[in-house]
């Protein structure tokens, strides 16, 4: 389980999270919204470890994750930033053998297994064409598709992915949402943030609102009906309209069409 409470992050003098409280348990995967600025970014990366707290804790699985080392924490959970910085020399499959450096010994060399596991990570994001293309080649969603594939070959039982969807294309949203579900259905957890509400309002559990630094709305999405939903998005995103589809729901601006 996840457990975020009383979390404060501030940097420049600017206090950017202010008493952060949340929770993701086992088998669930959690949306996280907020308009830009909010502060979601800096949730998961203070989530993560890779920067300073001023107050509050996070737990995962009952250890404290600002003690653990980098080591430790990429074994317990995999985090997946907006934007990667692999090395444009490193090919494809290179990047996602990577993902199984934190349960190596030092300087170990990889197997032939630990290959063909990379491969299937690959195969799973229908990337494996990309295998041995250079990083410096790819497209913005190619290489996001690639670093997914590199956290699914560190087999960490907690995702926090921070816009995985951002430079992916509309099929590959969809994809990457339902490899996020499949993964919960074996008892990972994951903490996402999406700015597409479709995606969270169809293929999450529930919903956290991320505003001026603090969540202040939390929907689940198996109890909360249409109007409760709406109130919720029109709090976040002011006049828009909720549209329950064949397909799901939809949100929309008022006046749109």
């Amino acid at each position: 389980m996840l457990e975020i409470s009383g979390l404060c992050v501030g940097y420049g003098g600017h206090e950017v999270l202010s008493g952060v409280e949340l929770s993701v348990h086992p088998g669930e995967v959690a949306a996280l919204l907020g308009l830009n600025g909010s502060g979601k970014s800096t949730l998961l990366r203070a989530a993560m470890g890779l920067m300073p707290v001023t107050a509050g804790r996070v737990m995962l699985w009952g250890e404290d994750m600002t003690a653990l080392s980098a080591r430790k924490r990429a074994q317990c959970c995999a985090y997946v930033p907006q934007r990667s910085r692999v090395s444009d020399g490193l090919t494809a499959l290179e990047v996602v053998l990577m993902g199984a450096n934190a349960r190596m010994p030092l300087l170990g060399a990889y197997t032939a297994a630990q290959h063909e596991q990379a491969q299937a990570c690959l195969e799973q994001m229908g990337a494996e064409e990309l295998a041995l293309c250079r990083m410096g080649a790819l497209s913005e969603g190619q290489k996001q598709l690639v670093v997914f594939a590199r956290a699914l070959m560190q087999k960490p039982r907690a995702y926090l992915l921070d816009e995985p969807d951002g430079a992916l294309d509309w099929p590959h949203r969809f994809a990457m949402m339902r490899r996020v579900r499949e993964l919960a259905a074996y008892g990972c957890l994951a903490l996402v943030v999406l700015h597409d509400p479709a995606l969270a309002l169809n293929l999450c559990d529930r919903v956290l609102i991320l505003q001026e630094g603090r969540v202040t709305k939390t929907l689940d999405l198996q109890k909360a009906d249409d109007a409760h939903i709406e109130e919720a998005m029109r709090a976040l995103y002011g006049e828009v309209s909720l549209v329950r589809g064949r397909d799901g729901l939809a949100l929309l601006p008022d006046g749109g069409p």
